[in-house]
C-alpha cells in the first residue's frame, strides 16, 4: 500500500547547498513512443532520431525560468516561457509552480549535439529575452549573427564558463510528481510528469546545462 509524503520543494532543494538562494527541480525524460515507459535523461545520455523527450520542471512562482534549446544545427529556439509567461499575473498560482516546460517532443534529423539550458533567476532575463525577440522574426542570415549573441549571453550566465560552482545539479533520491512523493512497492515508477533532480544556485541563478547525444 502506496503512502504519500508532502515534499516543500526548497527543504529538498536546499538541503544540498546550504549557501544557494535559488533552486528548481526538474525531470528530463525520454521514451521511444507513447506506448512505453519513460526513463531519465542525464547528461550526456544518447538519445536516437524518433525518441521522444519531455522536461518538466517545478520553481517558485516569483522566480522566471527559461528553457533554451539548441539544436544539432546550431539554431535556438525558446521552449519556456510562451508568449510572455514569465510577466503574467501569478497571484492566484501556488508558491511553487509545477509544469512541463517542454511537452512530449521527438527528435528529428540531423544527428550531433543536442543542448538544453534550464535557468532560473530572480530577475527577468531581458537582454536574453529581446534577443530571442529579434532571433524569431529575422531571416537565416540575420539568425546567424543573432545565435552567437544568444550563445554569448547564455554563457555569462553558465558557471562553468565563469569556472566556479555557483549551481549545483544532483538526482532526488526519489522521484517527485507535483511535490508529493510515493512511497510504496512501485516508489520508482516514473510518469509523464516526474521530477528527478534538482538543481541551486547562488545570486539569484540557477543554471542546469543538459547535453544529450544524438545518434
Amino acid at each position: 500500500m502506496k503512502s504519500i509524503s508532502i515534499i516543500v520543494l526548497f527543504s529538498i532543494v536546499f538541503s544540498i547547498e546550504k549557501q544557494a538562494d535559488i533552486g528548481f527541480l526538474y525531470g528530463v525524460l525520454s521514451r521511444l513512443n507513447s506506448n512505453t515507459e519513460p526513463h531519465v535523461l542525464e547528461d550526456s545520455a544518447i538519445i536516437n532520431t524518433g525518441d521522444e523527450i519531455i522536461i518538466n520542471a517545478g520553481y517558485k512562482k516569483e522566480t522566471h525560468f527559461y528553457v533554451i534549446f539548441k539544436d544539432s544545427k546550431g539554431e535556438f529556439t525558446l521552449f519556456y516561457p510562451v508568449n510572455d509567461q514569465n510577466n503574467e499575473d501569478l497571484s492566484a498560482q501556488p508558491d511553487t509552480i509545477y509544469t512541463p516546460v517542454l511537452p512530449w517532443s521527438q527528435f528529428s534529423d540531423p544527428p550531433g549535439d543536442e543542448t538544453f539550458f534550464l535557468i532560473n533567476s530572480t530577475l527577468a532575463l531581458n537582454n536574453l529575452e529581446n534577443l530571442f525577440k529579434r532571433y524569431n522574426r529575422v531571416k537565416e542570415k540575420g539568425r546567424k549573427k543573432l545565435a552567437k549573441q544568444i550563445q554569448n549571453e547564455i554563457d555569462s550566465l553558465d558557471p562553468e564558463k565563469k569556472q566556479d560552482l555557483a549551481s549545483i545539479s544532483s538526482r532526488l533520491d526519489k522521484p517527485v510528481v507535483g511535490g508529493v512523493t510515493f512511497r510504496g512497492e512501485d516508489e520508482d515508477n516514473l510518469t509523464d510528469i516526474s521530477l528527478t533532480n534538482s538543481c541551486t544556485g547562488i545570486s539569484g541563478l540557477a543554471f542546469k546545462k543538459i547535453l544529450l547525444n544524438h545518434k
